[in-house]
């Protein structure tokens, strides 16, 4: 199975493809889909949601693991976030994909065991996990990875 992991946002959203078995993963791809300060919120969102469905195109996933919103203090961003949540979900139910939402407590847990992991834990985890001589980069890919492996460990595994 084809797993396309998603670390929403709107000047970056991190992708991370993983192929995995039931007892093994390897990685596909990684990347982040950029946009500009410069462009307008709705071309922002336009610029993910053609970027997601082109993945979904060339790699075929069967599910679409996207790390949910984490609401801190700034509901600004977390609006936008959410906005970018709203066209990667709509990319994935155009093209009939098992959409999941896993918050980065559940993400943590699962790739290190414990809920307050923090970042360089969570990259050297999937670095680890797929064999990688050095940790992905952008990190919004590295946490993409890690949605996508979570929800092979919570699934497949």
């Amino acid at each position: 199975m084809i797993i396309l992991g998603i670390d929403p946002g709107t000047a970056q959203t991190g992708y991370g493809i993983i192929k995995c078995t039931k007892n093994k993963i390897c990685l596909v791809d990684y990347g982040a889909i950029k946009t500009t300060n410069g462009d307008t919120s709705s071309k922002r969102l336009q610029i993910i949601h053609l970027g997601i469905l082109s993945l979904i195109k060339k790699h075929k996933p069967k599910v679409l693991s996207i790390e949910s919103l984490f609401f801190n203090t700034n509901a600004l961003s977390a609006a936008a976030v959410g906005q970018a949540i709203g066209v990667v979900k709509l990319a994935g139910e155009i093209k009939k994909l098992e959409v999941l939402d896993y918050p980065p407590l559940k993400i943590k847990m699962k790739l290190t065991g414990k809920g307050r992991a923090d970042k360089k834990e969570i990259q050297e985890e999937v670095r680890k996990l797929l064999k990688l001589e050095k940790v992905p980069k952008p990190t919004h890919a590295s946490d993409a990875l890690a949605a996508a492996i979570c929800h092979w460990k919570e699934n497949g595994k």
